[in-house]
C-alpha cells in the first residue's frame, strides 16, 4: 500500500515537467529519422518542390515540340525574305509577358512577384528595342545601347529574385550575391579602360554593362548548387538564355553591338541571311527557354 502510494505521488508531483521530456523525446526521434528542418540564413523554410503533374508535363512537352517546329519554319520564311525578324521576336515577347503578368497575380512569394515585375520591365524594353529597329533609327544613336543595357539589367533583376525565392542560402550563395555587384562593377570599369582611347564612348560602356549583366544572369543560376538541387528545371532553362545570347554574339562582334536580344541578326543585309540562319534560329530558342522557365515557375507557384 505504501509503495503504491509513493509511486502515485511521484507521478503527480508538481515539480516534474513531463511536457519537456515529451518534446525532447520527439525531437530526438525527428533527428534520428532525418526529418529535422534546418533554418535558413535570412530566409524562411522554402516550400516543398512543385510536382510535375501529368497535365503540366503534356503542356510543357507540346510547347517545346511545337515551339521548336515553328521556329524552324519561321527561320525558313525569314531566309526567303517573307518578313523581317523583329516581329517574330515580338510574338515571343508577348507570350513571355503573359507569363510574367500571371506570376505577379498568382505568386505566393514576394520574391517571385518582384521577379515578375522585373520580367514585365524586360518585356517593355524588349518592345522598345524591336520598335527602334523596325523604325530604322540611326545605329549610331545612343538610344539602342541604353535600351539594350536596360533589357539585360531587368533580366538580371528578375533572375536574382526568382533564384532566391525557392532556394536556401549556402555559404557560396552568400559570397556570390555579396561579391557579384562589386566584381561586376570592377569588370565594367576594367573593360572600359582597357578599350583603346579612340573607341571609348558611352555606347561602349553600355555594351559592357549589358555583357556583364548577362554573364551574371548565367552565374546566378548555374554557379549555385542549391539552385540545381531545389529547382533544376528553371535553373537549366533560365541559365541557357544568357549562355545562348553570349555565344551568338561572338561571331557578330563589331556589328550592331547594342542589340543582344535580337542576336545581331535581324539587321543583316539579305545577301548574308543564309550565313546567319543558325543564329536566327537559336535566338528564338533562347526566348523559348525563357518562356518554358517562366511556365515552370508559374506552375510551381500554383502547386505550392
Amino acid at each position: 500500500m505504501e509503495a503504491g502510494y509513493c509511486m502515485a505521488e511521484s507521478v503527480t508531483q508538481p515539480g516534474i515537467d513531463h511536457t519537456n521530456e515529451h518534446e525532447h523525446t520527439s525531437r530526438e526521434n525527428t533527428v534520428l529519422n532525418g526529418e529535422e528542418e534546418t533554418p535558413q540564413a535570412g530566409l524562411s523554410a522554402y516550400p516543398a518542390k512543385a510536382i510535375w503533374t501529368p497535365r503540366f508535363m503534356v503542356i510543357f512537352a507540346l510547347t517545346l515540340v511545337i515551339g521548336l517546329s515553328v521556329e524552324s519554319l519561321l527561320t525558313n520564311g525569314w531566309l526567303s525574305s517573307y518578313y523581317t525578324g523583329q516581329w517574330i521576336f515580338q510574338v515571343y515577347v508577348i507570350f513571355n509577358s503573359i507569363c510574367w503578368l500571371a506570376l505577379i497575380v498568382v505568386a505566393r512569394s514576394s520574391w517571385v512577384r518582384i521577379g515578375g515585375i522585373f520580367g514585365c520591365i524586360w518585356a517593355f524594353f524588349m518592345t522598345v528595342n524591336i520598335t527602334i529597329n523596325a523604325l530604322h533609327i540611326d545605329p549610331g544613336s545612343s538610344i539602342p545601347g541604353s535600351v539594350n543595357a536596360a533589357i539585360c539589367i531587368a533580366l538580371l533583376g528578375s533572375y536574382i529574385c526568382l533564384s532566391i525565392a525557392r532556394t536556401s542560402f549556402s555559404r557560396l550563395d552568400t559570397w556570390l550575391f555579396g561579391l557579384a555587384p562589386i566584381a561586376g562593377s570592377i569588370a565594367v570599369i576594367a573593360l572600359f579602360f582597357l578599350t583603346p582611347a579612340h573607341e571609348r564612348s558611352p555606347k561602349a560602356l553600355e555594351n559592357f554593362i549589358a555583357t556583364i549583366a548577362l554573364i551574371l544572369c548565367m552565374l546566378v543560376w548555374w554557379l549555385r548548387p542549391t539552385s540545381w538541387k531545389t529547382q533544376p528545371g528553371p535553373t537549366f532553362l533560365f541559365g541557357s538564355v544568357p549562355a545562348l545570347l553570349l555565344l551568338l554574339a561572338i561571331p557578330s562582334a563589331g556589328f550592331n553591338m547594342s542589340n543582344f536580344f535580337l542576336a545581331h541578326v535581324v539587321l543583316y543585309p539579305p545577301g548574308r541571311l543564309s550565313y546567319y540562319a543558325a543564329s536566327f534560329f537559336f535566338s528564338q530558342v533562347a526566348l523559348l527557354c525563357l518562356l518554358l522557365g517562366t511556365m515552370r515557375v508559374l506552375q510551381g507557384e500554383i502547386r505550392v
